[in-house]
């Protein structure tokens, strides 16, 4: 009774019918999809959650892709039971049938292994630069160096960039990077590929006139000063393109004002007083920065059991035709 019951759950018919269906959700999928742009923005990083926050009733062939995809995984399961009792069974033509077998196993390996990865899988698009930024799992990355390789025409070839992580455990690895070569973690399933790259600015440079003294302000840091303090709040940039640098400063007294300094030697707006003190601007400070994707697929030892199932089941079915 048990075994009737294989038999009809694995019955090829309806695994074909159920086929045919997952592939005419696929179509209706991508019409809408088409049709509802704006909805999808995440598919591209394969986020099924996505598609459930909220639950839309433009969502719902990827609602029945899901139940047809499930029943389709089940049926492939029954077939699969099915073939281990007739191989058991039968004493020839093992070889064959044990290579259709392990087709079928990498098969539904690999229908679960892009669940898991729709489900559970994450990307985040973030631009990473020499101050570093923090990273689940990677710790702090920054950019040490970049580096652009050219063809002989003077076109640009490739970018390099070596990148430095500082570990939750306390291990210093340095990886090279570059748009062709991703950093790569955990056996695949982390990784770090590079979008874009270039030097972005960190700061300025001022110099304070009574003494030609050159001080070097980053966001967000505090610089000492003899009777003082000076913070760069951050680089601004207007509608019509003027581009300003908002500094904060605190006297030894502790009264605070802010000044805004243009980015431009020849505006006049391009210093400031503190107490009587004079601080012009200097230069721009650039620190390499790239934007980079950071992808974590937990389902990558998932699709690598797949694709060594049917790399056996390949080689089986190879034996068995030259036998034959």
């Amino acid at each position: 009774m048990v075994y009737n019951l294989i038999r009809i759950v694995g019955d090829r018919q309806a695994g074909f019918i159920l086929c045919l269906i997952v592939i005419l959700n696929l179509i209706v999928g991508s019409l809408v999809m088409n049709a509802y742009p704006e909805l999808y923005p995440s598919f591209a990083h394969l986020d099924l959650n996505s598609f459930f926050r909220p639950v839309r009733s433009e969502h719902a062939w990827l609602y029945m892709l899901l139940l047809t995809f499930s029943l389709f995984g089940i049926n492939l399961l029954a077939c699969i039971i099915e073939s281990i009792i007739r191989l058991l069974a039968n004493k020839t033509g093992r070889l064959k049938a044990s290579a259709a077998l392990l087709f079928h196993v990498a098969l539904v390996v690999t229908m679960a292994a892009h669940l898991y990865e729709g489900f559970y899988a994450s990307t985040q698009r973030i631009p990473i630069g020499a101050e570093g930024v923090e990273l689940p799992e990677l710790g702090n990355v920054k950019v040490e160096s970049l580096k652009n390789i050219y063809h002989p025409d003077d076109s640009l070839k490739d970018t390099e960039a070596i990148l430095s992580f500082s570990k939750p455990d306390g291990q210093r690895i340095s990886k090279d990077i570059s748009y062709n070569q991703p950093a790569v973690f955990d056996a695949g399933r982390r990784q770090v590929v590079m979008l874009d790259s270039g030097m972005a600015p960190a700061g300025v440079s001022v110099i304070r006139d009574a003494d030609s003294r050159e001080f070097r302000l980053e966001t967000d840091k505090p610089l000492a000063l003899e009777n003082g303090s000076l913070m760069l709040q951050g680089l601004f940039q207007t509608e019509d393109g003027f581009v300003f640098a908002q500094i904060l400063s605190q006297s030894a007294e502790g009264r605070q004002q802010q000044h805004i300094m243009a980015l431009d030697a020849g505006n006049r707006h391009s210093r400031f007083n503190m107490d009587g003190a004079i601080y012009r601007f200097n230069t721009v400070i650039e620190t390499p920065s790239i934007i980079a994707i950071v992808r974590y697929n937990p389902a990558i030892p998932l699709m690598l059991v797949s694709l060594v199932l049917a790399s056996a089941a390949t080689l089986m079915l190879s034996v068995w035709l030259r036998v034959h």
